[in-house]
């Protein structure tokens, strides 16, 4: 297994596109590299099954993998205490 993760990803929305176990760069786009490099970059972080299986919900932000915004449904979201505590 390798240890290190390289994450291809979209310059401009942060978009993971591919990514690949070891260490690459942009030649793993062969012939296509110089075309590839003006809408993609890469970064390497230590490899991590849980980005490897699930990177489509997931984006570069700022040289860093995060998750996508997930909205979560208002019915499930805390319902914040009322000041004055006890209503019963």
């Amino acid at each position: 297994m390798e240890d290190t993760l390289t994450i291809f990803y979209n310059k401009r929305t942060g978009s993971i596109k591919e990514l690949c176990g070891g260490k690459q760069d942009m030649n793993w786009f062969g012939e296509e590299k110089q075309d590839f490099e003006l809408i993609f970059d890469y970064i390497r972080v230590p490899f991590d099954p849980y980005i490897f299986e699930n990177f489509t919900k997931m984006k570069v932000i700022e040289g860093k993998v995060k998750l996508k915004g997930q909205e979560v449904p208002e019915q499930y979201l805390p319902v914040a205490e009322e000041e004055g505590g006890d209503n019963a």
